[in-house]
Order: structure tokens, then C-alpha cells, then sequence
């Protein structure tokens, strides 16, 4: 009986994950086409999180730039990364640099797209596990996170979105409340037994 009792409290306690459902957002920035990205600027999109993002763990992202284009034939870089900080929504910087990426050794470098047409086509980017990883780092450190973009052309869309997948975490103290019920229910059904 006491091997029983201590075999079903184990799976109780294995039973007991840290995480609930998953659930899905799609944010835009605003201008949500961030000024059709044209080359004199660089921007930050700066992301915070109303909650306390240590109870929050993102799964998968993906940044989608629709119907994304050159303004010509001309050779073009794109320069997007993933950035610890930001100020809070879209900041445009003079690039005075007149070309080169701006956001060279911060964060981690994303994605450069390179010698887009005038053809629009929708772009879609998906975060790796080691970004992902990064970018949950990143709100771990202060709830919130950014994307830098450098474009050194002018590049027209249609908007930018940031899909994200999450989880939310219960607090310790909910978790500490789910395990004790069980486990009360459990000796409960042992002592009938």
C-alpha cells in the first residue's frame, strides 16, 4: 500500500507542468509599414509586455513583411536583428552611415534580405530555437524586447507582423496550490482504499 500511495504521488508530481495553453498574437507596428522603409533611416520597434514576462515563454515567432519590394533594380541589403531594448514602439534614426548595417554586434542578426526586385512579394521569417531561446532571454531581462531593421534602400510594403506563440506560466504560488489539492485528493482516495 505505502509503495502504491508513494507511485501515485510521483505521478502526480510528473503530472505537474509548468505551463498552460498555448496562445497566439499578431502585432503590428505603427506606421505599420514602418515608413515604407526608406534608406537615409534606420528603426526600432520596441515590444514590452503588460505582464511579468517571466511568466511568459514564447515558442515560435514569425515576422512577415507583406508584398515587400525594391523601389528599383539596384543591388539592396535589408539588415533585420533582434535587439535586448528599445524605446517602446517604432524609432527612426538618421543613417548617416549612408549604408552598412547599424545594428552590427547587437543583438543577434535575424535575417538580411539581399537584392529584392520591384516585384512585391509577401516575406515571411521564422525565428529559429536559438532565437526563440534568445528573445525569451531578452524578456526575462526586462520585459521587453525590439527588432532593429536598416534598410539600405528604399524598400515599400504593405506592413510588418510579428506573430508570436506563447505560454503562460503559473505563478509559484498557483502551482504550489495545484499540487497540494492533488496530492490531498490523492491520499483521500488511498485512505478509502
Amino acid at each position: 500500500m505505502k509503495s502504491a500511495l508513494i507511485a501515485a504521488v510521483a505521478s502526480v508530481l510528473l503530472a505537474l507542468t509548468p505551463v498552460a495553453g498555448a496562445d497566439s498574437i499578431t502585432l503590428e507596428p505603427s506606421p505599420d509599414d514602418l515608413y515604407d522603409l526608406p534608406h537615409q533611416y534606420y528603426y526600432t520597434w520596441g515590444l514590452a509586455t503588460e505582464d511579468d514576462a517571466s511568466l511568459l515563454v514564447v515558442t515560435d515567432a514569425t515576422l512577415t513583411f507583406k508584398y515587400l519590394r525594391n523601389n528599383d533594380w539596384s543591388d539592396n541589403k535589408l539588415y533585420v536583428h533582434l535587439l535586448d531594448t528599445a524605446p517602446e514602439g517604432v524609432t527612426s534614426y538618421y543613417d548617416n552611415q549612408g549604408g552598412g548595417d547599424n545594428f552590427a554586434g547587437q543583438g543577434i542578426e535575424l535575417v538580411t534580405y539581399t537584392n529584392l526586385s520591384p516585384i512585391p512579394y509577401t516575406r515571411e521569417y521564422e525565428f529559429t530555437a536559438d532565437e526563440i531561446a534568445t528573445l525569451n532571454d531578452y524578456l526575462d531581462n526586462g520585459s521587453d524586447f525590439a527588432l532593429g531593421f536598416d534598410p539600405d534602400c528604399h524598400f515599400y510594403n504593405c506592413g510588418v507582423e510579428l506573430g508570436l506563440t506563447y505560454q503562460q506560466i503559473p505563478e509559484p504560488a498557483g502551482l504550489a496550490l495545484m499540487g497540494l489539492g492533488g496530492l490531498i485528493a490523492l491520499l483521500k482516495r488511498f485512505r478509502r482504499a
